[in-house]
């Protein structure tokens, strides 16, 4: 569950397991999640987050892109690191910060049961991560 400075009580609702394996790392010391740039409602678990270099806070990942001269196509966003994944929900009031544990740093997890599709460069910027998908 993540925190904030609100006082707030939460209904428990079923979640869905994203591990594929009981071995996991979770983030140190905790993920602060910046609420401005996080939209009201759900956070679900899998979001691909990562860290604003500027701020040390965690926004949700988005690709950036590579200009003409360096050929085009997807890359890693400009001053961002710790390429993580959710491990939990949080139902964000979309304002306010939130502190997690629940950060996956090292790991195996079902790529399928993942809110969106992983970017390659997503996967290579965190190879402590692996994606097992059956077919």
């Amino acid at each position: 569950m993540a925190y904030t400075l609100k006082a707030q009580s939460e209904q428990f609702r079923s979640g869905k397991n994203i591990l594929a394996s009981e071995i996991v790392q979770y983030v140190h010391g905790g993920a602060t999640l910046d609420g401005s740039k996080f939209p009201k409602g759900i956070i679900e678990v899998g979001t691909l987050i990562a860290r604003n270099q500027s701020t040390g806070k965690y926004e949700p990942f988005a690709e950036g892109s590579a200009g003409e001269e360096e050929g085009g196509g997807a890359i890693l966003p400009e001053g961002f690191d710790n390429f993580y994944i959710l491990n939990e929900d949080h139902d964000h009031d979309g304002e306010s910060d939130a502190v997690t544990g629940a950060v996956i740093i090292e790991g195996s997890v079902y790529e399928a049961k993942l809110p969106v599709e992983v970017p390659a460069t997503f996967k290579q910027a965190n190879p402590n991560i692996h994606y097992v998908s059956h077919k």
